[in-house]
């Protein structure tokens, strides 16, 4: 009798344990994995292979360390975006905004949004790239879609349309790394294959903003600066037809603020040129007076060239304070925000102020410099 009643003890724990042990991995199946991956093939198809450097225990997207809301593991939304159509896009630039479970930005959420008067939230996608034109993202491919529709949903809810662009990072070997992304070497950039992995993550992401109604869609951010000018001048040209087969929103060429001037790029064929600029550092007057003249200048060739390459769209797509400008006082970046409205206004059809993530600038929420942004989208551009 004794024997019979440990057996069944010995089966019942047994039992207990493997049913724990398949349990937690059912529940580890429904969140993506934890580490990196290369990704040269569909975001939909791609394996989610552990390619990548391992993570910190407990980061699970762009940055650790943030328990923020993260999108459902089933989430795949497609929301209807906002009807009708706007004159003037009135949005924030959010370059680290993209993944929800780290809110590294101080405007992404629709209620800050709609406060400060703005129609449009502009995030990132940062595809990192290396040496040898590999290219990953640091969370899984289904993280990237599932985002994506997270933002499409709170936004188009709230009125809010979505603009999004592609922001690789170079690195000469995958590290976890941040920062300013920087230009890719003209070695490379200009090896006519080195961005063939590249271009198939631009036609996966071009994929996505069409399912999910993104209003524009920018290839890459700063394309001039990143790949150089001759480069640049093909490429856009290249990844243009790649981009337009699947997506039928407005396609961006979003220009370093320096560069409009000096690379005479073909246009052709994009619905929007944008540009982004800022202030010199140095002593504040010289460099306010040098801003507006610059702003002149990059508003006179951006209206040329958009009449000669047929664009129908003029944008600021990031303006605000950074470089030796992140040194202005709270008061003197108000007067260098002001100066883009009021050199630009009835001259372009969007402005995209900048929200600084964390690793530049203090974010624009509770600043003077968010109430003059506000004054202008919700009083000045009509």
């Amino acid at each position: 009798m004794n024997t019979k009643i440990f057996i069944i003890l010995i089966t019942v724990v047994v039992l207990g344990v493997g049913g724990f042990f398949i349990w937690q991995n059912s529940i580890q199946s429904d969140q993506p994995s934890k580490t990196g991956e290369i990704q040269t093939q569909r975001p939909q198809a791609a394996e989610e292979e552990n390619q990548g450097p391992p993570k910190t225990e407990g980061e699970f997207g762009q940055k650790p360390g943030e328990k923020q809301e993260k999108p459902s593991a089933k989430q795949t939304v497609v929301p209807e975006p906002p009807a009708g159509q706007v004159s003037i896009y009135k949005g924030f630039w959010m370059p680290s905004g993209f993944y929800p479970d780290y809110q590294g930005q101080s405007m992404s959420s629709p209620e800050a949004l709609k406060g400060a008067g703005a129609n449009i939230a502009s995030l990132a996608v940062t595809p990192e790239i290396n040496a040898k034109g590999e290219v990953r993202f640091e969370v899984p491919s289904d993280y990237i879609e599932r985002s994506l529709s997270y933002w499409a949903e709170k936004y188009y809810a709230a009125g809010i349309r979505l603009s999004l662009t592609l922001e690789p990072r170079y690195e000469e070997v995958f590290v976890q790394g941040g920062g300013e992304p920087q230009p890719i070497p003209s070695n490379l950039a200009n090896d006519p294959h080195f961005l063939d992995n590249y271009n198939k993550i631009v036609d996966d992401m071009a994929k996505l903003a069409e399912k999910y109604h993104v209003e524009i869609f920018s290839p890459m951010n700063e394309p001039d600066l990143k790949l150089g000018k001759a480069r640049a001048n093909q490429w856009a040209q290249e990844i243009l037809p790649i981009v337009r087969t699947n997506y039928s929103g407005k396609i961006l060429w979003k220009a370093a603020g320096g560069a409009l001037d000096k690379y005479d790029t073909n246009f052709k064929g994009y619905d929007i040129i944008g540009f982004d600029p800022t202030p010199g550092g140095g002593p504040f007057e010289q460099s306010m007076a040098t801003f507006r003249q610059a702003l002149k200048n990059l508003l006179s060739i951006a209206q040329s060239r958009a009449g000669r390459d047929n664009v129908p769209e003029i944008m600021i797509t990031e303006f605000g304070c950074w470089g030796g400008a992140v040194n202005f006082t709270e008061e003197q970046k108000v007067l260098a925000h002001r100066a883009v409205f009021e050199e630009a206004q009835g001259k372009v059809s969007g402005f995209f102020a900048l929200d600084p993530p964390p690793d530049l600038d203090r974010g624009l929420a509770g600043t003077k410099t968010l109430e003059e942004i506000k004054t202008w989208f919700k009083e000045k551009l009509q």
